[in-house]
């Protein structure tokens, strides 16, 4: 009993984690949101407030003018009559009074666009709000309904284990149905992933310019970053589980390896770059010519590359070398990171394992590798020691179709 209930209890505290980082995520959301608009109404109220100014600036500056040239063709005449005066005086009166009236009419006209804008900002929150809410609704539906399947499975899960008498049929079926349902997980998560991703991108896409513009872009796209990163962990469950119930099957074509080797470092230098650490390959002069599916093979490549980055420290260095020699291609990666036990080799290539190194992922990276290899009639090992770093390698059988003359 003790061992069911401490999967629950780790369901339990692994959701609670989830619905704290929603909350916190969706109110630094709303905060960024409303200081956006807030922000965006600052600068356009600035804004208009600087063309009334300089409109009103402008409106004293010709009417100053205008009383200038006036009062300088009254004062350079000859005292005028006590009629002329009088017109004068009541020309000046009407005047004032049109000028009064002018500038009443566009204080009530800027009073009308100010309540308009107010009004059409109003509404525009409105919708903004309506429109978010409906997506966190069908968001909150998507992870209640995967939860509700989740739940399904676990309890199924327990009812065959509590059926099960011996030890090799509990053990059979904890592994089926930890299968099971790691397939059916891997599947539910992508709904809410892609309303992440989704909702990112757009969000990135409506923030206008002005104050803090550049900041909220930055995180939509750390938000896109870390939904493919979670993308391409439910891809290695899926691709896991196909290549677990079924034999694997590749289309392969005869190619060079080292193009393909060059390709992977250009897809893993970014991460090279962000650990501190440095990469250095040797490949041959010459072509390595082997037959490969070249999705598959690259997906080898950047998960052993990607494998020795994350494991070797701030300093280190991570070594590719591609070989041909005696009808194989030999592809090795080297990492100057902490080792693993002999006793661990052969563990670290199975499903959902890792060697006691934290550093997140959910144990899949090298065991699809072993399976794709295995798959283009190869081999995979690795040779490491405690405290002496690791270099794992693997081996293809050799095209020879271009080399029997010898002549390379």
């Amino acid at each position: 009993m003790a061992t069911r209930k401490k999967p629950r209890k780790r369901l339990r505290h692994e959701r609670k984690k989830t619905d704290r980082s929603l909350k916190s995520e969706r109110s630094a959301t709303d905060r960024t949101m409303k200081n956006r608009s807030k922000s965006t109404q600052r600068t356009a109220d600035a804004a208009r407030r600087r063309i009334r100014n300089e409109a009103d600036r402008g409106l004293a500056g010709q009417r100053k003018s205008a009383d200038a040239e006036r009062s300088r063709r009254s004062s350079s005449k000859r005292p005028a009559s006590r009629e002329l005066e009088k017109e004068r005086r009541s020309a000046a009166t009407s005047l004032t009074r049109e000028r009064r009236l002018t500038d009443q009419v566009l204080a009530r006209q800027r009073r009308g666009f100010d309540s308009v804008l107010a009004d059409e900002r109003g509404q525009r929150r409105k919708a903004e709000r309506i429109l978010f809410d409906r997506q966190r609704e069908r968001t909150d539906r998507d992870l209640g309904d995967e939860r509700g399947r989740t739940d399904a499975t676990f309890r199924a899960a327990e009812k065959r284990l509590a059926l099960a008498k011996t030890e090799s049929e509990k053990s059979a079926a904890a592994v089926l149905l930890r299968d099971e349902f790691m397939a059916i997980v891997s599947h539910d998560l992508r709904t809410p992933l892609n309303v992440i991703a989704i909702n990112a991108a757009r969000l990135a896409k409506m923030v206008p310019g002005g104050e803090g513009a550049d900041q909220i872009r930055r995180m939509c796209v750390q938000i896109e970053d870390a939904a493919d990163r979670v993308g391409r962990m439910v891809d290695d469950l899926l691709d896991a589980e196909r290549m677990a119930l079924a034999k694997l099957q590749l289309p392969a074509r005869p190619g060079d390896l080292r193009d393909l080797a060059r390709e992977a470092i250009d897809l893993v230098s970014p991460l090279v770059e962000a650990q501190g650490i440095s990469l250095a390959a040797t490949l041959p002069e010459h072509p390595v010519v082997t037959s490969f599916d070249r999705d598959r093979m690259l997906q080898v490549f950047s998960n052993l590359l990607a494998n020795a980055v994350k494991f070797t420290p701030k300093g280190g260095m991570v070594q590719l070398a591609v070989e041909a020699n005696d009808g194989l291609v030999r592809v090795s990666v080297s990492d100057t990171g902490p080792g693993i036990p002999a006793e661990q080799h052969e563990r670290v290539f199975r499903r959902f394992t890792q060697v006691g190194r934290g550093q997140g992922g959910v144990g899949l990276g090298l065991y699809i590798a072993r399976r794709i290899v295995e798959a283009h009639a190869g081999n995979i090992g690795v040779v490491s020691r405690p405290g002496e770093g690791s270099t794992f390698f693997f081996t293809l059988p050799r095209v020879e179709r271009s080399s029997r003359s010898k002549g390379r």
